[in-house]
């Protein structure tokens, strides 16, 4: 295909970007046929391009044209051509405008006359009788624009400090016919660009500094200034200006140096320091990414399960007993979310701060089928489940322990423990525990809202059980959450769930049977003479340890071993060799079954405080343990004083049931509630133990009183959990 000839005037620059990425530049010297010749600015000879070349480099995007000589050009043009026209303020474009209908009219009428000043006088009068009514209604109307913007900003409007200051609105007069040639000249010879007719507005005025300056190492006012905006503004704790302007006034006039004014010293700090930098120095690092940075929106995933979200939340809402009707106060919500398709697979409520325990119940709660037919009330199904491929989650102790490390390796997926202080990397279920706050807790009553504090009791006013908060949010999830079009998908999840599983189907857990062994609390154990040790528990299968125990190594080996944290009755050990799980019975089935890994900890505790020092705890002390700790625990619902102390009782009678029951399998034994005699009076118990126990629980949601904190606590760490419960117990044994 030929190539179309390009046009360029002869003083025009040409630069060619060569394969490396090099620019070469090269200047117009005259047309040739067939081609350009081109002069080079490096010194090299002329040379004749052709139009091919020109054409392909021009295709390639490998050329750039300017209209003037680039290399001759004077540096107040240059300057005004490396902006781009919308740089420029309105008036100053307007002006500009102007002054092209002078130099076009001075185009057409130039070989009318045969001197050209002539042609100049000409054009002012023509283009000025046409236009100078429409010009002054143009400058009326933006003088009266202008004084309406001002007044409403006047208070709160900030000087601005671009070079390109605006033209102020001034009366339309004819311009002399030597102010016409000084436009029409540059213009005409630098390429004709509209730009070449900007006032040079923004080079008026004294540029020099208004003190002296001193280049040695000699102070003076400007240093001074300096370095007070860095010790007295730019650093923690934050100052003001006039407080930074204050102490540079000390330090001028203690060395006798003049100083500026406020003004200038606000224009020091505005022209040297962005806003960026500024907050940065002031707020911190992290405040500054935070409110200045620019995130990147990633990519959904395209499978279901492909990506899904792990994180708990301190619901706002308190919950009361269901038997005394007492408060409880705040319990948490796991939840886990799935990118592709929005579903929720899972979730867990309870009082169990966050941990292994509660990680773990809402994983099986997501990784195998719901049973809903038992619940009334509810309109639609809850079809989600199966294993994900990654898991999003933050750095939480539960998050990053071996025991998920475990689990992830035998379930094949892999968690991604997200960096601190970075919840907008996991924003779609920060964004759903901020829907569930407002759709589903914030009209019921007893809801922990900051704007009620001063005239609104949520602990006086709370009046749904644990149950009840449970059941109102599987309803809302179900049949509210799910059959409702999400506005980051454009439909409605369930849908999008349905839709997606049929074009990729999702992994299924092995069995059922595999739930607690493949995501409880994985610990590595010897087996003794007598079995495997575990907590002060024994677990013994004869039959099974002693074929562990016969092969090579057995004896020193550690066994992988599985416990359910909320039912110490037995545990599962690996036969590596053949790749199965063997159950291992406690052997002391009183003290174990169904006893969470919280509740033995307690009796342990109880059992030790109830011992002279040095003595072995067994399990008969164990059993009075055990046996105090649930008689003081239904003292606490129906006699306790605080709020906090009920809490802590709450957490202790967890039993571990899942969000919703499982198809056909259960994970703990059904709950069972304090017992309620209406014809006896309620069982008694030492108030030394009472108050000794009520300090050795821990509260549910890490405060004194659930309304005293409506923020999200900090997890707790279970070990340093129970060396303060050591701790307080034996301050109240004292």
């Amino acid at each position: 295909m030929a190539a179309i000839p390009l046009k360029f005037q002869s003083g025009d620059a040409l630069a060619f970007r060569n394969a490396t990425g090099a620019t070469e530049l090269w200047g117009v010297v005259e047309r040739k046929r067939g081609g350009y010749l081109l002069r080079s600015f490096n010194g090299s000879d002329q040379r004749t391009w052709s139009d091919d070349e020109i054409d392909s480099a021009y295709g390639a995007r490998r050329l750039i044209h300017y209209p003037c000589n680039v290399q001759g050009l004077p540096k107040s043009i240059a300057d005004v051509l490396e902006k781009t026209w919308e740089y420029w303020p309105e008036e100053v474009r307007r002006h500009a405008e102007r002054r092209a209908v002078y130099v076009a009219k001075v185009d057409a009428l130039i070989d009318a006359y045969p001197v050209r000043m002539e042609a100049y006088a000409a054009a002012a009068e023509a283009v000025y009788t046409a236009h100078c009514e429409e010009w002054k209604a143009e400058d009326t109307e933006l003088a009266i624009r202008r004084a309406a913007e001002d007044a409403v900003l006047r208070r709160r409007r900030k000087p601005q400090h671009s070079d390109a200051q605006p033209v102020s609105t001034s009366p339309v007069r004819k311009p002399s016919p030597y102010t016409i040639r000084s436009w029409y000249i540059p213009w005409s010879q630098y390429g004709r660009d509209i730009r070449l007719l900007i006032p040079h507005c923004h080079l008026r005025g004294n540029r020099q500094a208004r003190y002296c300056r001193r280049w040695d190492d000699a102070p003076d006012t400007y240093k001074v200034m300096a370095a007070a905006v860095e010790d007295c503004y730019m650093r923690m704790p934050r100052k003001r200006r006039n407080y930074a302007y204050s102490k540079y006034k000390e330090l001028c006039e203690d060395r006798k140096l003049p100083y500026v004014s406020f003004r200038s010293f606000r224009l020091f700090i505005d022209r040297n320091y962005t806003e960026r930098a500024e907050f940065e120095r002031r707020y911190g690092r992290r405040a500054a990414y935070l409110k200045y940075g620019v995130f990147e929106r990633t990519t959904p995933p395209e499978r279901p399960l492909e990506e899904v979200e792990v994180d708990h939340c301190l619901i706002d809402l308190i919950v009361v007993h269901p038997l005394t009707g007492r408060p409880l106060g705040r319990p948490w919500l796991t939840v886990i979310l799935d990118r592709a398709t929005r579903v929720i697979l899972g979730a867990h409520l309870s009082f169990e701060v966050p941990s292994y325990a509660s990680l773990q119940r809402a994983l099986a709660h997501a990784f195998w089928k719901k049973d809903l037919s038992g619940i009334n009330g509810l309109e639609h199904d809850w079809p989600c489940h199966g294993i994900p491929e990654w898991v999003f989650c933050d750095k939480g102790k539960e998050l990053r322990s071996k025991s998920l490390r475990l689990t992830e390796t035998m379930l094949n997926f892999a968690v991604v423990n997200l960096p601190r202080k970075t919840p907008w990397l996991k924003g779609a279920i920060e964004r759903l525990f901020g829907t569930i706050g407002v759709q589903v807790f914030s009209h019921e009553e007893g809801a922990i809202l900051s704007r009620t504090m001063d005239f609104y009791d949520p602990i006086a006013r709370a009046r749904l059980t644990l149950a009840e908060v449970s059941q109102k949010i599987l309803k809302w999830i179900v049949d509210e959450y799910h059959e409702t079009v999400h506005p980051t998908i454009k439909c409605r999840p369930i849908e999008k769930w349905r839709h997606l599983t049929e074009l990729y189907p999702v992994r299924p857990v092995p069995d059922f049977d595999h739930i607690i062994r493949m995501t409880g609390e994985a610990i590595e154990q010897s087996i003794s003479n007598v079995g495997v040790h575990y907590k002060g528990l024994l677990y013994s299968d004869r039959k099974v340890l002693e074929e562990l125990r016969a092969r090579r190594g057995g004896l020193k080996k550690k066994w992988i071993i599985r416990v359910d944290p909320y039912d110490y009755g037995e545990v599962w050990i690996l036969d590596d060799h053949v790749g199965r799980w063997y159950v291992l019975p406690c052997t002391d089935q009183t003290i174990s079954r169904n006893v969470s890994r919280y509740q033995h900890e307690v009796h342990k505790l109880i059992a030790k405080h109830n011992l002279p020092p040095g003595t072995p705890i067994t399990v008969k002390h164990l059993e009075k343990a055990k046996a105090l700790a649930e008689e003081t625990v239904q003292v606490l619902f129906e006699n306790g004083a605080a709020t906090a102390t009920a809490a802590k009782a709450a957490r202790y009678a967890a039993n571990g049931q899942p969000f919703t029951p499982l198809l056909n399998g259960a994970i703990t034994a059904d709950p069972q509630l304090p017992p309620q005699d209406t014809d006896s009076s309620p069982p008694s118990a030492p108030d030394l133990k009472t108050a000794a126990l009520a300090d050795a629980l821990p509260p549910a949601d890490g405060t004194s009183t659930p309304a005293s904190s409506p923020g999200r606590p900090e997890r707790q760490n279970f070990d340093d959990d129970i060396e303060r419960m050591v701790e307080q117990w034996a301050n109240e044994m004292k």
